[in-house]
């Protein structure tokens, strides 16, 4: 009996690993502890150069296990604010590499915002998109974005797409009749409508060849987007080139987004002085693409932060105005 007792005690606990005593404390010294650090001690005067673009993102991928689960089984809200604090160390580790081992400054979290758009399934995979969205003389926010993957209905194949290979390799005119057909059979596509909140705003109103889109740190191209444009784009290839099976067509499909959060943050010195964001990028080894880039990015950032936070002609510090409490009125009967 006491054979079973212990399974399942042990079963227990490795369905709540990530919240047993010492496991968020060892996640987060991981990225100070890898092997890369060690070069600091061996390397006199080692700098590393930052590992993602100051405009770039940073993905985190992580799971909804049994202890993220909340009374309608799904994420709980404590868990966004605790991914979200791995998602900002390998955010900050990747931007600033030299960030802990010289220790010349310090990174303070001010405050987090979490606006929620929808729920994160229990057990499903989901990804934590984080980047530098603006910054100002003192504070600095980043964002987060919580997507997952979209569930979509396959496309059945019309007449029209079962012709025959050969002739769909002659030229682009039977593959565009192809796209067309497609189009057509729009209730063959089941698929959840995007929201205008899940177009990147900053990538939406970013101008033309701005660098800051594709500054990615793994380069890859979950979704393909227009700049400029908030329609997203899907396109259909020959049958021959689909690799589907069963007449599935596959198609590049946006992830859904879940919540959008910021994060507002300061840099500090060991002695508390705070240290403007724009020196200590260029300190840091970050460097503009062309004259402008990033006062041109942060001013959109922050005329975004200030529409969604409503602080215009406030600071954020300040105090909600007084309000004198009336005593309410009893009916006479």
């Amino acid at each position: 009996m006491s054979d079973v007792k212990t399974a399942l005690l042990v079963l227990f606990a490795l369905m709540h690993i990530k919240s047993l005593p010492g496991v968020y404390t060892v996640r987060s010294l991981y990225y100070f502890v890898q092997p890369r650090s060690l070069l600091y001690y061996v390397k006199p005067g080692y700098r590393p150069q930052p590992r993602v673009g100051l405009l770039g993102t940073k993905r985190y991928h992580s799971r909804v296990w049994f202890d993220d689960l909340d009374l309608n089984i799904h994420l709980n809200n404590s868990s966004y604010n605790k991914m979200m604090d791995f998602a900002r160390i390998d955010l900050c580790t990747s931007l600033f590499p030299s960030w802990q081992h010289l220790h010349k400054f310090d990174i303070m979290l001010a405050q987090t915002v979490l606006l929620f758009k929808a729920e994160v399934p229990r057990f499903s995979k989901y990804t934590i998109t984080s980047r530098i969205f603006t910054w100002d003389d003192k504070w600095i926010w980043i964002q987060h974005r919580f997507s997952i993957k979209r569930k979509v209905k396959p496309v059945r194949k019309t007449p029209l797409e079962m012709v025959d290979d050969a002739a769909v390799q002659r030229g682009h005119a039977a593959a565009d009749k192809i796209s067309e057909s497609l189009e057509d059979e729009e209730d063959d596509l089941i698929m959840e409508e995007e929201d205008e909140d899940d177009i990147d705003p900053i990538e939406a109103r970013a101008p033309q060849g701005s660098s800051s889109i594709n500054n990615d740190d793994n380069n890859n191209n979950s979704s393909s987007r227009n700049v400029g444009s908030s329609s997203t784009q899907a396109s259909h290839v020959p049958s021959s080139s689909r690799g589907n099976v069963n007449g599935a067509a596959s198609l590049d499909v946006p992830d859904k987004l879940c919540c959008i959060a910021y994060s507002r943050m300061v840099f500090k010195t060991p002695k508390g002085k705070t240290i403007k964001p724009a020196a200590l990028f260029e300190k840091m080894g970050h460097k503009e693409a062309y004259p402008g880039e990033w006062e041109q990015y942060r001013e959109l950032g922050m005329s975004l932060v200030e529409s969604m936070m409503k602080i215009e002609g406030h600071s954020a510090e300040a105090t909600p105005a007084s309000r004198r409490l009336v005593a309410p009125t009893r009916a006479k009967i």
